[in-house]
């Protein structure tokens, strides 16, 4: 699935692919990171949050 991002003339970015906008104003980082995440889950990527908890977990966060 094409992932195509616009800039807008207010400045900032809409995210979209062919079914739907997934994001209508955000920043252009914010834009290229979403990007970034459809296209992992498009070929096949599931999150499972491990390296979020990795990253808590070496941190000392709560509950470590």
């Amino acid at each position: 699935m094409p992932v195509t991002i616009k800039k807008l003339a207010g400045g900032g970015a809409q995210v979209s692919t062919p079914n739907m906008i997934h994001a209508k104003k955000t920043s252009m980082e914010k834009a290229m990171a979403q990007k970034r995440l459809l296209n992992a889950v498009d070929h096949g990527w599931k999150p499972t949050g491990k390296a979020r908890k990795m990253r808590k977990m070496m941190s000392g966060g709560p509950g470590y």
